[in-house]
């Protein structure tokens, strides 16, 4: 929904900023990214430094990672060229896990992130996952059954069967998600 820039601020703090393209049809993804992400903290998730909502422009600023998406390492595309040993993938999925466990399980309300997925998941200067991206990502009572959403979110080949067959969406569509 958006192209992300890098940047430096003048103490030399290096940043993310994600400029959404299509304002009008992404309103409701920004607003959902900014108040999830925004009141969260978790070493595995990407942190949200600030945002900016004014006419047009919708900004969002974050730490920045360093070695990008998952994807590029499991599909061959890192600028690097190297892939990721046992032990490195061991880590990843463990330290993405527990980022989901804290959305899931620790946060006041369920947060569920609706697109987890190697693009969605970014690696920092230690090979530390950090999930990110919670645009699509839905807010829910910790005492509720789920929610019914009226369209389909997240990307295909990573969609839980609960989205086809129009049953209630829970934090179980994170983890089948998780587990592609």
């Amino acid at each position: 929904f958006g192209v992300v820039y890098r940047g430096v601020l003048d103490d030399k703090r290096v940043l993310a900023v994600k400029k959404l393209t299509d304002v009008m049809e992404g309103e409701e993804e920004f607003w959902a990214e900014v108040s999830v992400i925004g009141r969260i903290n978790h070493m595995n998730l990407v942190r949200m430094w600030g945002f900016c909502s004014e006419g047009q422009h919708r900004l969002l600023v974050y730490e920045y990672v360093e070695n990008q998406s998952l994807d590029k390492y499991l599909f061959g595309r890192a600028d690097s060229g190297s892939s990721l040993g046992w032990n490195q993938r061991f880590k990843i999925a463990l330290g993405t896990a527990r980022g989901l466990a804290y959305l899931h399980h620790e946060c006041l309300e369920w947060v569920i992130h609706c697109d987890v997925k190697p693009e969605n998941i970014l690696l920092d200067r230690d090979f530390e996952p950090k999930i990110a991206d919670f645009g699509l990502a839905k807010l829910s009572k910790r005492d509720g059954p789920g929610f019914n959403i009226s369209r389909m979110r997240g990307t295909k080949g990573y969609m839980a069967p609960e989205w086809a067959l129009s049953f209630p969406i829970t934090a179980k569509v994170d983890i089948y998600s998780f587990g592609v």
